[in-house]
């Protein structure tokens, strides 16, 4: 498997060419217990010349482990972007090694706080609490949690009048 996605400048065809393979997961650099890359970095690209730039354009994707915020079980999600555009200054080279371009596409895309949702799983902690999560809306019957009848806010409503 490829350590990094090179493309050579003098073989490129005029019209350009189409790409398309895998490189090393390593590339991301990424194994902790919250999220770590557990697979190669999947590309299908069109590559073309503009004067001092080279264009690609078309999918990539890589999938990964992440422990969900909530209840702390992993999952895994596979991150896919089916559209992407990168351009990237050729200068004098030869040859254009396109691998951080295509990893900080994938990298920009990873969730802060991943959900068990995110791979179509129903998190653990909405099971516990009869499906009572914390990003339900109060319109689908959760009411607020203050005691009393009072809302939350009406806390801060009196702290200016004592």
């Amino acid at each position: 498997m490829q350590k990094q996605l090179r493309i050579p400048l003098d073989t490129l065809p005029e019209e350009g060419m189409h790409i398309s393979g895998e490189v090393d997961g390593e590339i991301f650099g990424i194994d902790s217990e919250e999220i770590s890359s557990i697979g190669p970095l999947s590309y299908d690209l069109d590559v073309e010349r503009f004067e001092t730039e080279l264009f690609l354009r078309g999918s990539i994707s890589a999938p990964f482990r992440f422990r969900c915020a909530r209840c702390l079980q992993n999952f895994e999600h596979t991150i896919a972007l089916d559209d992407i555009a990168v351009s990237i200054e050729i200068g004098d080279r030869a040859e254009v090694d396109a691998t951080d371009e295509l990893r900080e596409e994938i990298v920009l895309e990873l969730p802060n706080y991943p959900k068990c949702e995110l791979a179509g799983l129903s998190c653990q902690i909405n099971l516990e609490n009869n499906d009572f999560g914390l990003d339900k809306h109060p319109e689908h019957g959760v009411e607020s949690s203050a005691h009393g009848g009072s809302s939350v806010w009406d806390a801060l409503d009196d702290l200016g009048k004592k």
